[in-house]
């Protein structure tokens, strides 16, 4: 399962990369968090300042996210 997400206001990326309970978000760089499942397991990533840390590559990602359906 692997969603992925773009809020445009907030500028932030997100990525659903498992599904799991959600137990906790840890922050492993200054914008960068993970979300944990409660078996330690990583079930997403948020990137924040997205378009920043991504450069070069931030129209196409932000494009891609900002055009699929969340469910």
């Amino acid at each position: 399962m692997s969603e992925i997400w773009y809020d445009d206001k907030e500028d932030v990326l997100g990525i659903q990369v498992a599904n799991g309970k959600y137990w906790k978000s840890v922050e492993v760089s200054g914008n960068v968090v993970v979300d944990l499942s409660h078996d330690g397991k990583i079930i997403g990533v948020e990137i924040f300042q997205a378009k920043r840390h991504l450069k070069k590559d931030a129209p196409l990602v932000v494009a891609q996210a900002s055009n699929r359906p969340k469910q």
